[in-house]
């Protein structure tokens, strides 16, 4: 049976992830993974390094991202906690999906960007084909939602995430 890294930083997440795109396709060699994907936060600068040491490496580079999503819109930029990110993994499927995962880290920093660069909810429904969401760490809607412990708010997190 394989195991594949779905959420994994590298460097390119300040303070967050140590190892470059190379080391990670190495150590995923060493595991026996078909695969490995590269999550850095708000960015994808790494794309284009882990599919090429992916490639000579035999396995699949799976490209995404975990993204910042902005509670209400990406253009507020009231101060405070609740208008905190939540974070959300997402990897492309296919070249759609990464096409639309370059215009929504776009957007994110041209539009959103407020000390992290955020997108909302309507422009991830908008460019959301060929995208897989993963809920992410703690820091995400559906962890926070469980976390606050209104079931209602759950399943509308849950919801709008499928929808």
């Amino acid at each position: 049976m394989s195991f594949v890294h779905l959420h994994v930083h590298s460097h390119y997440s300040l303070l967050d992830g140590l190892g470059t795109p190379l080391d990670i396709v190495k150590k995923a060699k060493e595991q026996g993974s078909p695969a490995v994907a590269l999550t850095d936060h708000g960015t994808m600068y790494g794309a284009i390094e882990l599919y090429k040491a992916a490639k000579a490496a035999g396995i699949k580079a799976i490209i995404g991202v975990e993204a910042y999503i902005a509670p209400k819109s990406r253009f507020d930029r009231t101060p405070g906690s609740e208008n905190k990110p939540f974070h959300l993994v997402l990897l492309a499927m296919n070249e759609e999906g990464y096409k639309n995962l370059m215009i929504l880290i776009t957007k994110a920093n041209l539009e959103g960007f407020y000390y992290k660069p955020r997108m909302d909810h309507g422009l991830l429904k908008a460019h959301s084909k060929g995208l897989i969401g993963l809920s992410a760490c703690l820091a995400g809607e559906v962890a926070r939602s469980i976390l606050e412990g209104d079931e209602t708010r759950q399943l509308e997190v849950i919801a709008r995430y499928q929808d």
